[in-house]
């Protein structure tokens, strides 16, 4: 339920209160006259008396229209965390609620935890700020689109790869500049937010992952770095199926996927690259017991990967055959 913000109430408090004031006496009217029978001088000091009371009634029903139209566009909600509070209605980014409060914040913090404990005990590198701030979306604002499995992990790969193209492309165009980071900056995102936009994987988070190597080392070789992140954004879409999933259907239900395909709100060739990236992950993590396995999970997700971002192709062609 919608709840009217005191603080900007009260902020609003003092312009009413002056507009009221300075009304000329003639727009001043009493809330209701004094009888006739009261003597002039009772008339008096009943109009004297009614007339600030009518200013007041005045001022809180101005306050309360204008609280209203805040809250059409800010809501406070201060009911108790239920699968009623995380509805695409209440739980998104222009509500202020405890649902999103509670299970957002520990969510986006368990997320990049779990996402850091597995890459130390597997040794698989990634780079965490821009994977925060994935955390942050898929459990605050879940009911977005850039929150959903494809924009993740085909996001932070492709942005991965645009990045290492724009810093080399930097180091080609001003070698020993010292605007060279400059342009490998701009380079890399631009690069990045065409292809992203191009695949239909646009995802905010990972415009920081295509900006990292242009002026940072990177923790692990070049050629792995891309795989290494969709790695982390395969984790990341995981944990965040588990977590949402006790409150709400994670995925969300699109315009694009309507129906249920293995039991979740995605695309079969949207769930097909899913499963592909998740078996890719598993795998992955034998990285220090059985190199092995380990290729073969590269090879695998960089599969998962291919699905996911060839999906606008299959829906493409679809539109056009109807």
């Amino acid at each position: 339920m919608a709840c009217d913000n005191l603080l900007f109430g009260v902020s609003k408090a003092a312009f009413f209160f002056s507009n009221m004031m300075s009304a000329s006496p003639d727009n001043r009217q009493p809330a209701c006259l004094p009888s006739a029978s009261l003597p002039k001088d009772g008339r008096r000091q009943a109009m004297l008396t009614a007339a600030p009371m009518k200013r007041i009634v005045d001022i809180f029903s101005a306050l309360k229209k204008q609280m209203y139209l805040f809250a059409s566009s800010t809501q406070l909600r201060l009911a108790p965390s239920c699968r009623s509070e995380c509805t695409s209605d209440a739980y998104h980014p222009d509500v202020i609620s405890l649902s999103r409060l509670a299970s957002g914040s520990l969510g986006g913090g368990l997320l990049l935890t779990l996402i850091a404990i597995v890459s130390h005990t597997t040794g698989i590198s990634v780079l965490f700020p821009p994977l925060a701030a994935t955390c942050f979306i898929v459990s605050t604002c879940p009911h977005l689109r850039i929150a959903r499995p494809k924009p993740v992990i085909v996001g932070h790969f492709i942005a991965s790869i645009c990045g290492l193209i724009g810093s080399w492309a930097g180091d080609a165009l001003v070698p020993g500049s010292e605007y060279t980071s400059a342009i490998k900056l701009g380079v890399s995102v631009i690069f990045a937010t065409i292809t992203m936009q191009a695949l239909d994987a646009d995802h905010p988070p990972a415009a920081a992952t295509s900006a990292i190597p242009a002026i940072l080392p990177l923790p692990m070789q070049e050629y792995l770095l891309p795989i290494h992140m969709a790695w982390g954004a395969t984790l990341c879409v995981m944990i965040s199926i588990l977590w949402n999933r006790g409150l709400f259907e994670f995925p969300t239900q699109t315009n694009d996927s309507r129906g249920k395909k293995y039991g979740v709100y995605m695309e079969k060739n949207q769930t097909r690259g899913t499963i592909l990236c998740l078996a890719g992950f598993a795998m992955m993590c034998f990285q220090n017991i059985f190199p092995l396995i380990y290729t073969t999970g590269l090879i695998c997700m960089l599969l998962g990967v291919i699905s996911l971002g060839s999906n606008i192709f299959y829906a493409s062609k679809e539109a056009l055959s109807q």
